[in-house]
């Protein structure tokens, strides 16, 4: 089950390294992150991210890829973690050998979410450099947490897959060993 958490205008003042700006009457007017985007204080959502482990990768360990939550705007939760994935480990997750294997993807927008079939394109480049593990491995997992979605179809940034009609997890061919 999804878990949600609210985050009123007071408590968001508390998030992160979040610098504040104030109007004439020393109230505050805005939030700002720290690469100065303005943020409204509102609802979030707390949504799990995959990445891999490469040392249960490098030991041939399964499970390969590791939940870690990040928090992601609940108006657009499912973007929110393709987003966040791509954002990679934070600097701790790093220092215990988590990492983002994009398989030259910088990106990925979701298309569609119609009848439990989650459509996600690729942007950006597509390779996965002969290995078996690529970046569906932690797209298909963070996109299988959200209630709405059975399936997901990965096309590479050409808008292809291997199989767009079944009701199957697919690849794109580039995403192949």
């Amino acid at each position: 089950m999804r878990r949600a958490l609210v985050v009123m205008a007071s408590a968001a003042l508390l998030l992160g390294a979040a610098a504040c700006s104030s109007d004439d009457d020393g109230d505050t007017a805005t939030t700002a992150d720290t690469a100065g985007d303005t943020m409204v204080a509102g609802d979030v959502e707390v949504v799990d991210v995959y990445l891999v482990d490469q040392t249960a990768f490098n030991e041939g360990r399964a499970p390969y890829v590791v939940a870690v939550t990040r928090e992601v705007p609940a108006d657009d939760a499912i973007q929110g973690a393709v987003d966040a994935l791509f954002e990679g480990p934070t600097a701790d997750e790093g220092d215990e050998a988590l990492t983002l294997v994009a398989s030259g993807a910088t990106g990925a927008a979701v298309v569609s979410v119609v009848d439990g079939v989650a459509t996600v394109q690729l942007e950006g480049g597509c390779s996965s450099g002969g290995s078996t593990l690529t970046i569906a491995a932690q797209l298909i997992p963070t996109l299988q947490q959200f209630d709405e979605v059975d399936v997901v179809k990965v096309l590479d940034p050409d808008g292809s897959t291997i199989d767009p009609d079944s009701d199957q997890d697919s690849t794109p061919e580039c995403l192949e060993p």
